[in-house]
């Protein structure tokens, strides 16, 4: 829920401001500091996406760092179990307050929940070439 109400606000730009790579590089900075790293399969393809079009050897680094705690995380299929998203209480929230009801859909499962398995791990066939092809540049 959290992951739909961060992202929009954190890439726009409106007349005031520069869309630069320092901007970039900040926003970057708090949505992989802020993202909840349990249930990534909500914005890991956008994240993907994003890092396509940046050209930015910290902002790789950076990536390559959040992915790998991701990776290493989610061995574990119990950490992304989406019934632990209803065990978690909101203790936030005052008298007469409502909350959004966002849409679940990526985070439904049927049956046992046998974690986020995609084509090698957590990342598809396509996302593994390009975190590889990043690692490779990172290395030199």
């Amino acid at each position: 829920m959290y992951v739909r109400i961060i992202l929009p606000s954190a890439f726009v730009a409106n007349s005031h401001t520069k869309c630069g790579l320092q901007s970039l590089l900040s926003s970057q900075f708090f949505m992989l500091t802020f993202l909840p790293q349990s249930h990534p399969q909500s914005y890991l393809p956008m994240l993907f996406r994003l890092w396509e079009s940046i050209n930015s050897y910290m902002y790789d680094e950076r990536m390559l760092q959040f992915l790998a705690q991701l990776a290493e995380m989610h061995v574990d299929p119990s950490i992304s179990d989406p019934k632990t998203i209803d065990e978690i209480l909101d203790d936030a929230t005052s008298e007469n307050e409502g909350r959004p009801n966002w849409n679940k859909n990526d985070l439904s499962s049927s049956g046992l929940w046998g974690g986020i398995f995609r084509d090698v791990g957590i990342f598809t066939d396509y996302d593994w070439h390009f975190i590889m092809c990043k690692c490779l540049a990172s290395m030199g």
